[in-house]
C-alpha cells in the first residue's frame, strides 16, 4: 500500500513539474541562459501588460536585452524584477501605447534610446542607483511631465529629454556633473532649471531652446538657477536665459513646478507626440547641416 501511496506522489510531482515548465515555455518570453544567469531577448506576441519574473527555469532574470520590447506598440504597462541589472539599448523604444513601467530598485544601467519615442508615458521614478541617463534615453515622450533625477546621477547625455513637450519640472539631484548638447531641447513647457554647484558642464542647446518649423528659437523667458560664477551662471549668460542667483529662489522655482505639474494635460498630446517623434530627428539633422553650412560660409 505505502508502495503504491509513494508511486502516485511521485507521479503527481512529475505533472506539477511538466505544468510548471509547460507554463515557462509558454509564457511568450524569449530568453537565453548563460553561466546560470538569464537575459530576456524578447517576446513571443503582441502582449499589453508584462510582469518579467525574478527566475527564469531555477536561474535569475539579470538583463533585458537590446532592442528586446523594440517597437512592441501593444505593450501599455510593464513590471520589471529587481533582479535585473541592466536594460539593453532600445529595449522599449517606439513602445507607442506604454503608459506604465516599473523599474528595479538596484538597475545600474540604462541603455541609449531606451524609452525614445514612448508617447503615452506620463511618469516614470528612476531608482536611486542610475548614475547616468544615457543619449536619447527618453526622447520625445510627449506625455513625461517631470522627472526627478536620483541623488547620485552624474551625467546626462544628449538628447536625453529632447522633444518632451509637457516636461515642465526637471528635479536634479546634488551629483550632477555635467549635461549633454540639446539634453532638454524642444521641451517648450520647462520655464526653469535649477542646477547644483557640482554642474561643470553645460552642453550647447541643451536648455531654453525649441524650434519653429526648421528654426532655432531660444526661450527668453527660461531662468536657469545656479550659484555666482558657476557652468550655470555663465550658461544663461552666453544663451540670453535669465539667471537666479540658487539660495534666494529655489524655494520659488520649486513651488512654480509643483503648480505647474497639476495641469493636466490635453487629450491630443500622445498624438502630437507621435507626429513630433516622426519628425524630431529631421528637425535636429537640418538645424545641424545649416550651422554647419554657416560655419563654412564664414
Amino acid at each position: 500500500m505505502k508502495k503504491i501511496i509513494l508511486a502516485a506522489a511521485a507521479f503527481m510531482m512529475l505533472i506539477s513539474a511538466d505544468k510548471g515548465n509547460a507554463a515557462a515555455e509558454s509564457s511568450g518570453y524569449e530568453y537565453t541562459i548563460i553561466d546560470g544567469e538569464v537575459t530576456v531577448v524578447g517576446y513571443k506576441g503582441e502582449p499589453e501588460y508584462i510582469e518579467i519574473p525574478e527566475y527564469i527555469e531555477g536561474c535569475p532574470v539579470i538583463e533585458v536585452r537590446d532592442n528586446a520590447f523594440y517597437n512592441c506598440h501593444s505593450l501599455k504597462a510593464a513590471v520589471l524584477p529587481d533582479t535585473v541589472l541592466k536594460i539593453g539599448h532600445h529595449s522599449f523604444y517606439a513602445c507607442y501605447e506604454l503608459e506604465s513601467i516599473r523599474l528595479p530598485a538596484e538597475l545600474e544601467e540604462i541603455g541609449m534610446g531606451c524609452f525614445c519615442g514612448c508617447v503615452a508615458l506620463k511618469e516614470i521614478e528612476l531608482p536611486e542607483t542610475i548614475d547616468i541617463i544615457p543619449d536619447s534615453c527618453f526622447r520625445a515622450c510627449t506625455s513625461l511631465s517631470e522627472i526627478r533625477l536620483p541623488q547620485g546621477t552624474e551625467i546626462i547625455e544628449k538628447f536625453a529629454f529632447a522633444g518632451c513637450t509637457e516636461l515642465c519640472s526637471a528635479e536634479f539631484g546634488d551629483s550632477l556633473l555635467s549635461v549633454g548638447e540639446r539634453a532638454f531641447y524642444m521641451c517648450g513647457k520647462l520655464s526653469s532649471a535649477v542646477l547644483p554647484k557640482t554642474c561643470y558642464d553645460i552642453g550647447e542647446q541643451s536648455f531654453g531652446y525649441d524650434c519653429d518649423g526648421n528654426k532655432m528659437t531660444v526661450k527668453t523667458d527660461m531662468t536657469i538657477v545656479g550659484e555666482r560664477e558657476s557652468a550655470a551662471e555663465q550658461y544663461a549668460e552666453e544663451n540670453g536665459l535669465g539667471f537666479a542667483e540658487f539660495h534666494e529662489t529655489a524655494d520659488a522655482f520649486a513651488e512654480v513646478s509643483d503648480a505647474d505639474k497639476s495641469e493636466k494635460a490635453p487629450e491630443w498630446v500622445s498624438w502630437l507626440g507621435m507626429v513630433i517623434f516622426g519628425l524630431l530627428t529631421v528637425i535636429v539633422v537640418i538645424i545641424s547641416f545649416n550651422e554647419d553650412r554657416r560655419k563654412k560660409l564664414k
